[in-house]
Order: structure tokens, then C-alpha cells, then sequence
């Protein structure tokens, strides 16, 4: 299961996610830049968090969802490789990700002092406590650490939270983030078929989403004229895509989420 990318998208999209992990207030996230960046062009790194104030530590995140014995010392190779490369006295605090307890590296004596210090925590996916709907991170690594037999019902769960958020491009963000879990526990099955897997319907049946058309049509009324109906809800929609575009989604991805036509959504695009 490929998974590197997935951390990359979740930890930037929703960067709330890691703070939620370490049981520190999600608020904290807005104090960090997320990066991943190359040390020396030997190393990267799944997930950087580089304060925005000083004061604060760097988070650098590693996950490894299969054994490997060199998982620590790459850990902190990178570590200390981006310390001597940006600021050596900077605090840092690093997050090792695995599936489960078993898939953690064997005790080393040479990594013991700094497993048992204050700068590791270790998270284990099976273990996450998903009991709030606050974070939907949370919820979309679990799809990553539990049975396969478990994780549509989980995925069908966090599509139908996200309906409900008031935010419709975050709406569209988490869905999408759904689908591209479950493909990487899935590689034999299609898009369409993950989306009918969790019977996702098209993201235009949302409460936001119908919000937003809806404020295209009262401007449109505003205008005076019975065009200006479809003018209204095309130009909100032309706005909706062009954000979405900046959260990083794709055109094929936008056209999923709206049930649309490729080939309309980047007509509207263009325009």
C-alpha cells in the first residue's frame, strides 16, 4: 500500500490532523506552515510543520507502514540533517507514524536515549481514539489502520459528515481525501468503483454546495432578468471550481466531486 503521498495531502490539507494526534489544541495548527522539503537531496520528508513564531518547536512527521529496521536511524538522520541545514538551536519535535505496534522497529541501543525522551511520540493507527467528529483527520487515518472489512462503513461515515459542513470547500477536500484512502487500500479498484464502494454521491447535493447556487440565483435575480438566473449560478460555480483549484484538487477530481462533466468543469474553468 503506497501511502507516503496520502500523509503528504492529509498533513496539508488538513493540518489540524497532527495536533490532534499529540492530544494538543487543534488551534495550533493555525501557528504552523506545513512544508516537505529535501535535506541535501538524499532525504525527505513526509511532513514538515515550521513555526510561524518563535518559541514554538518544528514537527517533522515520518510515517513507515511496513517493518523496517532503518526506520529510526533515517528518522533522525533527516532530523538532525535539516537542523544543521536551517537552524541548529531550533526546538523539534519528531512524529513516527506506524499501522500498528507490530510494524515498529525492534528496541536499538543506539536510538534508545532519544525513543525514551520528550522530542519522539509515537502514533499507532489502530489505536487512534476517533470518538469526535471535530477532526476528520483522525477518522481518514483510521482508514489506513483497520480492517479492510471495517473501512467502507468508516468511509461512507466521513462523507456524510462532510456533507455537512458548512465550509463547501473543505466539503470537497475531505471526500476527496476519502477516496484517495481508500484507493491505497484498494489499488485494484477504480475511482468510480471506491465512490460506489461508499455510495458517494455527487458533492452539488450538499447543504453548502446548495448554498452557494443558491446565492447565485438571488443575485442573478437582482439583475432584473430571467437570464440572469443561470448567469448567477454559473458565475458561483466558475468561483467554486477556481477554489477548489487552489486547495490543490485537479480537474478530473473537481468533476468527480460535482458529478459534472470533465469537459464542462474545464470549460468553466477557462472562462
Amino acid at each position: 500500500m503506497e501511502t507516503d503521498s496520502f500523509f503528504y495531502l492529509l498533513l496539508r490539507k488538513l493540518p489540524e490532523t497532527l495536533f490532534a494526534l499529540l492530544h494538543l489544541p487543534v488551534a495550533m495548527a493555525k501557528d504552523y506552515r506545513f512544508d516537505a522539503v529535501e535535506v541535501k537531496k538524499a532525504y525527505r520528508l513526509d511532513g514538515l510543520f515550521v513555526p510561524l513564531r518563535s518559541g514554538l518547536p518544528v514537527y517533522i512527521v515520518e510515517a513507515q507502514m511496513r517493518a523496517s529496521q532503518k526506520f529510526y536511524p533515517n528518522l533522525f538522520a533527516k532530523v538532525f540533517t535539516y537542523l544543521e541545514q536551517h537552524e541548529p538551536d531550533q526546538e523539534w519535535h519528531a512524529v513516527a507514524i506506524f499501522p500498528d505496534r507490530a510494524s515498529e522497529p525492534r528496541p536499538q541501543p543506539a536510538s534508545e536515549d532519544l525513543l525514551t525522551s520528550r522530542r519522539i511520540s509515537r502514533i499507532y493507527l489502530d489505536e487512534i481514539d476517533t470518538q469526535s467528529d471535530e477532526v476528520p483527520g483522525l477518522k481518514l487515518l483510521e482508514l489506513l489502520g483497520r480492517d479492510e472489512a471495517d473501512v467502507a462503513t468508516i468511509g461512507m461515515d466521513l462523507a456524510t459528515q462532510a456533507s455537512h459542513e458548512p465550509d463547501c470547500e473543505r466539503t470537497a477536500v475531505i471526500v476527496e481525501l476519502v477516496v484517495e484512502a481508500l484507493m491505497r487500500r484498494f489499488p485494484k479498484l477504480t475511482r468510480d468503483e471506491v465512490r460506489r464502494m461508499i455510495k458517494l454521491y455527487p458533492i452539488e447535493q450538499s447543504v453548502a454546495y446548495q448554498e452557494i447556487l443558491q446565492e447565485g440565483r438571488e443575485k442573478g435575480r437582482e439583475e432584473g432578468r430571467e437570464e440572469g438566473l443561470e448567469k448567477g449560478v454559473i458565475k458561483q460555480k466558475k468561483e467554486y471550481i477556481s477554489r477548489l483549484r487552489k486547495r490543490g484538487l485537479k480537474l478530473k477530481e473537481i468533476a468527480d466531486l460535482l458529478g459534472d462533466p470533465l469537459a464542462e468543469v474545464r470549460r468553466l474553468a477557462r472562462r
